[in-house]
């Protein structure tokens, strides 16, 4: 979390600042904004692979068994912490496809809101937020009901959008189907780090012995970005 992007969160609550109607100064946009953070940092488009391939270049990728097919979210958990301590959950109706190759979609046409609460000096922020568009790549797993899969390639998330509503300590809507690469960077520290800006498809542990549930979380040692939990679509 970068210095700036603190400043942000304390001022919002330590000093009780309202976001309606102006701008903080660190990349915060005002109520009647386009929808656009000022973030000056991009989001990574994609991710395992070098800089200059273009978004959405296939690797050579594999799948276990029990990952093929389509499968619905039925929520995402996960806890904050650091400079700030909450929790977020929501995210259901997410939809993730497989094939034995290791192409994988991630289509948010349907999720729900993930909610959000989180306490930083002193003060509470809560929220929600929903991602928008679909995010196509292709993993790499291991052969076993549970392991880490990772991205080959790149994967392209230039379609993938964020909305974001605070509640508290004032109720403004922070991002309007905002791009990822605009809203990364000092945008995801209006909710505490709960917005991930490469949902899904990025290196994770999986678990589908069950063969009707697939988990996703972070792998072993890896930061909490919170644990998908998906049933056989």
């Amino acid at each position: 979390m970068r210095s700036t992007a603190k400043v942000t969160i304390v001022a919002m609550t330590a000093l009780g600042m309202g976001l309606a109607g102006c701008s903080d100064g660190a990349g915060t946009p005002s109520a009647g904004s386009s929808g656009k953070t000022s973030a000056g940092a991009s989001a990574a488009t994609s991710s395992g692979a070098s800089s200059g391939a273009p978004a959405g270049t296939p690797g050579t990728g594999a799948a276990a068994p029990c990952l093929v097919g389509t499968w619905k979210a039925t929520g995402l958990d996960g806890k904050l912490s650091g400079p700030v301590t909450g929790t977020f959950a929501g995210g259901g109706g997410t939809l993730l496809t497989i094939d034995s190759a290791g192409k994988a979609q991630v289509d948010f046409g349907s999720m729900q809101p993930v909610t959000f609460a989180f306490t930083v000096a002193g003060g509470d922020v809560k929220g929600s937020f929903g991602y928008g568009g679909k995010v196509n790549g292709t993993v790499k797993t291991p052969a076993a009901a549970t392991g880490t899969w990772e991205p080959t390639g790149t994967v392209d998330f230039s379609t993938l959008t964020v909305t974001v509503d605070l509640t508290s300590p004032a109720a403004v809507r922070v991002a309007d189907k905002t791009s990822i690469a605009d809203f990364a960077g000092t945008g995801t520290a209006d909710t505490g780090g709960a917005v991930d800006a490469q949902p899904v498809l990025k290196k994770s542990s999986y678990d589908c012995s069950g063969g009707t549930t697939l988990k996703l979380g972070p792998p072993q040692g890896g930061p909490d970005t919170g644990t998908w939990t998906f049933s056989k679509a």
